[in-house]
C-alpha cells in the first residue's frame, strides 16, 4: 500500500524544523521520509505567499512534504510542548493531504549515445508513476553523416516531452533522476490536493 503524504507549512527557523523532524525520526526507530519543498523541486508557494514573505522580510515559512504517519506523531509531540519552545503546536500553519504530484519534462539531443541514455532513464519509470503526452521523435539522416560541423544538419536527433504523474515521493525521486541528466529539462513538481 502506498504511503500517504501531506504538505505541512511550518513557521520557524529551517535548522530547528529540520533538526526536530530528524531527531523525531531517529528517536522513533522507524524509517519515515520527509522533503523540504524548495530542495526537492516542489512548487510550494502561491503568489500571495511570496508577497507575504517579501513584505515581512522573513524566511520563516517552510513547506515540508512528509508521510502522514510522521505528521500525526509530530502533531501529538508538539501538543506537549510550550509555546515558548523552539517549535510548538502553533508552528504548524497548515496541513494538506496530497493526492498526486506531476511535473513536465523535455529533451533534445543530436547524439545517439545521449538518446539511448534518455530512453533508458524513461524506461525505468517506477510502477506508481505514469507518463502522458509523450510522443518522442527520433530521426536518423544518413545523408547528413559527417557534415554536423559545417551545417545545421544532423545525422541523428531525438526530441520529446511529456508529463509524469503519481505519488509525490516517487515523483520527487524520478524528477531528480531526470534532472541529473544534462540534456533533460524538468519543471517544478505541482501538487494536487
Amino acid at each position: 500500500m502506498a504511503k500517504q503524504y501531506s504538505e505541512v507549512v511550518f513557521e520557524g527557523h529551517h535548522g530547528n524544523i529540520r533538526g526536530f523532524i530528524e531527531g523525531f525520526i531517529a528517536g522513533s526507530g522507524k524509517e519515515m521520509s520527509f522533503f523540504f519543498s524548495d530542495r526537492a523541486g516542489v512548487k510550494a508557494e502561491t503568489i500571495s505567499d511570496i508577497i507575504k514573505e517579501w513584505i515581512s522580510l522573513s524566511n520563516k515559512i517552510h513547506h515540508v512534504i512528509m508521510e502522514s504517519e510522521l505528521l500525526n506523531s509530530i502533531k501529538k509531540s508538539l501538543e506537549n510542548l510550550d509555546e515558548s519552545d523552539v517549535l510548538s503546536r502553533p508552528s504548524i500553519k497548515s496541513v494538506k493531504a496530497i493526492k498526486a504530484a506531476s511535473f513536465r519534462f523535455k529533451f533534445a539531443t543530436y547524439g545517439k549515445k545521449y538518446g539511448d541514455e534518455i530512453k533508458n532513464l524513461l524506461d525505468k519509470l517506477p510502477g506508481g508513476l505514469s507518463m502522458k503526452d509523450y510522443a518522442p521523435v527520433e530521426k536518423v539522416n544518413e545523408d547528413a553523416k559527417g557534415v554536423e560541423l559545417y551545417s545545421p544538419a544532423h545525422d541523428y536527433s531525438f526530441e520529446g516531452s511529456g508529463v509524469i504523474t503519481g505519488p509525490v515521493d516517487e515523483a520527487i525521486a524520478f524528477r531528480k533522476a531526470l534532472d541529473d541528466h544534462p540534456l533533460v529539462d524538468v519543471t517544478v513538481i505541482d501538487l494536487e490536493f
